[in-house]
C-alpha cells in the first residue's frame, strides 16, 4: 500500500505545492541515476559545470524532451505544478531532488524501472557520442541556456 505524502514543516510553510502520494526508494534512485546521467553529458557536451534541473538552481536549468521534463525548484510566488514530469506521473520536491519528494500517482517498482529505462535511452541518444560532434539534441532540450554560454563543439 502507497502512503500519504506528508510535508515537512519548512515545506508545508514556505515550499511549492506537493502531492498526494509518498515517492517510494526505488523512484528517488531512479531520478538520482537520471540526475547522474544527465550531468555526465552535460559535461560532455558543455565541458563545465551544470546548473541541473534536479537541484535549487533556478528555471535557467529546466530541461524538456518528448520523454521527460525536469524543472528545477522555483523560488517564485508563481506556483509550480511538478519538477519531474514523465507520462501520467508529476513528482514534486522542495528545493532539491530527494528532499521533500511526493507524487500525484502510486509509484510502483515497474513503473519507476520503466521510467528510468526510457529516461536514460532517451539521454544517452543525445550524447554527443551518438551524433557525431552535434551538440544540439542535447542543448536543444535547455532552452533557457543561451547559446553563447554552452561549451562545446
Amino acid at each position: 500500500m502507497m502512503e500519504a505524502y506528508q510535508p515537512e514543516i519548512g515545506q508545508a510553510a514556505f515550499g511549492q505545492p506537493w502531492q498526494a502520494h509518498a515517492v517510494p526508494a526505488i523512484m528517488e534512485a531512479a531520478l538520482a541515476a537520471i540526475r547522474e546521467e544527465h550531468d555526465r553529458i552535460w559535461w560532455n557536451c558543455m565541458q563545465g559545470e551544470c546548473p541541473s534541473p534536479f537541484s535549487n538552481s533556478g528555471s535557467r536549468a529546466n530541461f524538456k524532451s518528448p520523454i521527460f521534463e525536469v524543472c528545477a525548484y522555483s523560488w517564485n510566488d508563481d506556483e509550480q505544478p511538478y519538477n519531474f514530469a514523465w507520462r501520467d506521473l508529476r513528482i514534486s520536491w522542495y528545493k532539491h531532488c530527494g528532499r521533500g519528494t511526493s507524487s500525484n500517482i502510486p509509484v510502483t517498482p515497474d513503473m519507476a524501472a520503466q521510467c528510468l529505462d526510457e529516461c536514460l535511452d532517451w539521454l544517452r541518444r543525445l550524447e554527443p557520442a551518438h551524433n557525431g560532434d552535434d551538440y544540439s539534441a542535447f542543448k536543444s532540450c535547455h532552452p533557457n541556456i543561451s547559446p553563447t554560454a554552452q561549451g562545446g563543439a
